[in-house]
């Protein structure tokens, strides 16, 4: 859990890189098929680029998350709110990160999005 506080601190201050230092190298994001940044997203590059790819047509702001043991793996449940580039259209969601974290460092996350077609319309439609 403290990881992931030190990780999500570092990411809110604009720290990128401070961020992706605590990426393992094999680490693999896994983003929902039916979303427009679909797939694996692999170490420290892979999530920067995931990250980009998400930003490029919405802009994603943290309202509030919480952060939680949940056996194996850490759970981060996230209050986000995408704004889209094209209208300005405010799509609030809610997303479920579960996160893999060994010895201080990130080994990657699987994505749950509530509506992932509500945000696929922002994303085509604005």
């Amino acid at each position: 859990m403290a990881t992931l506080e030190k990780f999500v601190s570092r990411m809110q201050a604009g720290d990128l890189g401070g961020a992706l230092g605590m990426v393992d190298e094999e680490a693999v994001w896994q983003e929902a098929g039916t979303l427009p940044w679909a797939g694996q997203w692999r170490g420290p590059d892979g999530f920067a680029r995931l990250e980009e790819a998400i930003n490029a047509s919405a802009e994603m702001t943290v309202r509030d998350y919480a952060i939680v043991e949940a056996g194996a793996v850490v759970e981060m449940r996230l209050d986000l709110v995408f704004v889209s580039r094209k209208s300005g259209r405010r799509l609030p969601m809610e997303v479920v990160e579960h996160y893999t974290v060994r010895e201080g460092k990130i080994h990657g996350a699987n994505a749950f999005y509530k509506d992932t077609q509500a945000v696929n319309d922002l994303v085509k439609h604005g």
